[in-house]
C-alpha cells in the first residue's frame, strides 16, 4: 500500500532520476568487464599492454568509437576488440579506433576469436551493479516527501527494471521511463503528470542529463560520476542549477529549494 501523502497535481513534486552512476555503480561493471576485455585481447593477440593505466589505454579508444559510431556507447563491444588488438600490435589509438569502425573484419585477430571476446563482455557487463552510497536514503526521504519518481534511461526499459528489482528498491520507484533522453521526453512525462509544482532532474552527465532537461524547464541536479566522457570537459555548466557529491544530498537539496519556494509564495 502506498503510504505516502496525498497531494494535487498542482502541489505535487517530480523528480526525473538517472539509473546508471547516479542510482547505482554501472561504472564499476564496465571498468571490471573494460579490464577483462583488455587481458583477452592481449592473450589472444600474444602482446601486453605497455601503458601505465591500462583503464585509461581501453576508454580512449571505447570513446573514440562512441563518437564515431551512430549508436554512441551502445556500439557493439567487437569493435573495441578488433581495436585494442589493431593497437598492441602497433597501429596509433586514433588510427586503431578508426580502422575498426570503417572495417570491422580486418586485424590481427579472425572473427571468431573477436566474437568470442565480445560475448565475454557482454556477459561481464551483465553483472549486477552495488547501489551507490546514498541512493536508497534519498529515494526514501522522496517517499516521505511524496514526491513522485520517474527512473529515466537510455537503456534497456526491462534489463532496468530487473535491476531495480534485485537492488531492492523497485517500491520507491513510480515508473521506469525508456527512451533517448531529449527535451520532447521530459516534455511528455511533466505533461502526463498533470503539470506539477515544481520537477527535477538528478543525474551525472552535463550533456544527456542536464542540458535537455533544463531545456524542458525543470531544475537541475548535477552529481558527478566516476566516468566523465572526455566532451563532458567542453559542455556548459549553465543548464546546472545545484550540484551534490551523491543521491541523497542531492535529493536534500532539492527539497529544501522546494520548501523555500513554498515559503515565498504570498498569501
Amino acid at each position: 500500500m502506498d503510504t505516502r501523502p496525498e497531494h494535487s497535481s498542482q502541489d505535487r513534486l517530480v523528480f526525473f532520476v538517472d539509473a546508471d552512476n547516479t542510482l547505482w555503480g554501472t561504472d564499476a561493471v564496465y571498468a571490471d568487464a573494460q579490464n577483462k576485455l583488455l587481458t583477452r585481447v592481449e592473450r589472444a593477440t600474444g602482446v601486453t599492454c605497455q601503458a601505465p593505466d591500462r583503464l585509461t589505454f581501453v576508454r580512449h579508444i571505447d570513446q573514440t568509437l562512441a563518437q564515431r559510431h551512430h549508436l554512441g556507447f551502445r556500439y557493439p563491444p567487437s569493435l573495441l576488440a578488433h581495436a585494442l588488438a589493431r593497437t598492441l600490435t602497433g597501429a596509433s589509438l586514433e588510427g586503431a579506433a578508426i580502422h575498426a569502425w570503417r572495417n570491422p573484419s580486418t586485424g590481427p585477430l579472425d572473427d571468431e576469436t573477436v566474437a568470442r571476446i565480445a560475448r565475454q563482455f557482454v556477459q561481464d557487463v551483465r553483472t549486477l551493479p552495488a547501489l551507490l552510497p546514498g541512493a536508497i536514503e534519498g529515494l526514501r526521504r522522496l517517499r516521505d516527501a511524496g514526491a513522485t519518481v520517474f527512473v529515466v534511461t537510455e537503456g534497456h526499459k526491462r534489463r532496468v527494471e530487473e535491476t531495480a528489482e534485485l537492488l531492492g528498491i523497485s517500491s520507491l520507484v513510480d515508473r521506469i521511463i525508456a527512451g533517448p533522453k531529449r527535451r520532447e521526453l521530459f516534455a511528455r512525462v511533466l505533461k502526463l503528470a498533470g503539470r506539477p509544482r515544481q520537477a527535477f532532474m538528478i543525474g551525472d552527465q552535463i550533456a544527456r542529463d542536464m542540458a535537455p532537461a533544463k531545456a524542458s524547464g525543470l531544475t537541475t541536479v548535477y552529481v558527478p560520476g566516476a566516468f566523465k566522457p572526455r566532451w563532458e570537459a567542453s559542455e556548459s555548466r549553465d543548464t546546472i542549477d545545484m550540484e551534490a557529491p551523491r543521491f541523497d544530498v542531492a535529493v536534500s537539496q532539492a527539497l529544501s529549494r522546494t520548501t523555500r519556494s513554498t515559503l515565498r509564495r504570498p498569501a
